[in-house]
C-alpha cells in the first residue's frame, strides 16, 4: 500500500507519516523542504522495512498537483491513501497581511486540495483497492474565528467539500474522511502569526496524538474526525447561539489563548 503525504515535513504531516510507516504503508512525503522529506523518509525506511518517494513541491503555486500525482504514481505505484494536510493561514486582522499571502492560502488550502483529491479520486476508481482519502481541516470549519477569516473560509470549504464527497462515493471503494483538528504544538502556530500565551498550552495536543487518532479512525471509516475531547465540545457549540454572540464568544476565547505578531 502506498500513501501521498503533503506537508510531509514537519507538525501533523510528519507524525501521520511515521503513524502510517509503522503499519508498513510505503509513502510519498511532499512538502517544500526536500533535505528534511529525504532524512524523514531514510530513517522510517531504516526503522520500518518501507519504501519512500520524495517529491518537493510548493502547492501553493499554481500547476504543481498533476507534477505531484505523475511522479507520485509513476512506475506502476498504486495509491490507497491520500492525506491532504498541506496548509498555511494568517492570524491577525484582515488588513494586516498583503493580499499575496491571502492569494496562496486559497491556492494550498482550497486549489490544491481539491486538484489533488480530483486526480486520486480517479486514480483509486481505476485500480479498484479500498483506498481512503483525508482532508485535514480544523475545528475553524465548525466556527467562524474572528482574525482568522481567510483561513477559517478555507476549512469551511474543506469541511463541505469533503463531508459531501464522502456522500458521493459511500458505495465506492473509497472512503473520505475529515480530520480537524484544535491547537496542535507545530510550526504552523509560528508560520501563521500566532503568540501562545500561557493559557492556551492547557488545550493543545501534540501533533503525535493527533496523527494516531486520525490515522486511527481514517481507517475504521470515521467521516469526522475531531482529536481531543475539548475541541469535540467546541464544534457543537456553536449551533446553540446566536451568530452574533458566537463570534463575540470565539474572539474572546482566541484573545485569551493567542495574540499575533505586530
Amino acid at each position: 500500500m502506498w500513501a501521498i503525504i503533503t506537508g510531509a515535513s514537519s507538525g501533523i504531516g510528519e507524525s501521520m507519516a511515521r503513524e502510517l510507516a509503522r503499519d508498513g504503508v510505503n509513502l510519498v512525503l511532499v512538502a517544500r523542504r526536500l533535505d528534511r522529506l529525504q532524512t524523514l523518509g531514510a530513517e522510517l525506511k531504516e526503522k520500518h522495512q518501507i519504501e519512500s518517494l520524495a517529491i518537493d513541491a510548493d502547492l501553493s503555486l499554481p500547476n504543481e498537483t498533476k507534477r505531484v500525482f505523475e511522479r507520485a504514481t509513476a512506475n506502476g505505484r498504486m495509491i490507497q491513501v491520500l492525506i491532504n494536510n498541506a496548509g498555511i493561514g494568517t492570524y491577525g486582522p484582515f488588513m494586516h497581511y498583503e493580499l499575496e499571502q491571502y492569494s496562496k492560502t486559497i491556492q494550498l488550502n482550497v486549489t490544491a486540495l481539491t486538484e489533488l483529491t480530483y486526480y486520486l479520486v480517479g486514480h483509486m476508481q481505476a485500480h479498484g483497492k479500498k483506498s481512503y482519502i483525508s482532508n485535514v481541516g480544523s475545528i475553524a470549519s465548525f466556527l467562524s474565528v474572528p482574525y482568522f477569516s481567510v483561513y477559517g473560509a478555507t476549512k469551511h470549504f474543506v469541511r463541505d467539500f469533503t463531508q459531501t464527497l464522502n456522500f458521493e462515493l459511500r458505495k465506492s471503494n473509497i472512503s473520505v474522511s475529515l480530520i480537524a483538528p484544535g491547537g496542535t504544538y507545530s510550526e504552523f502556530t509560528e508560520h501563521s502569526g500566532q503568540v501562545l500565551r500561557k493559557s492556551a498550552h492547557g488545550s493543545m495536543m501534540t501533533s503525535e496524538l493527533v496523527a494516531q487518532i486520525g490515522m486511527d479512525r481514517m481507517f475504521k471509516g470515521h467521516r469526522s474526525i475531531v482529536p481531543g475531547f475539548l475541541n469535540s465540545l467546541m464544534v457543537h457549540f456553536p449551533r446553540f447561539l446566536p451568530v452574533k454572540w458566537m463570534l463575540a464568544c470565539n474572539d474572546l476565547v482566541m484573545r485569551m489563548a493567542v495574540d499575533y505578531k505586530k
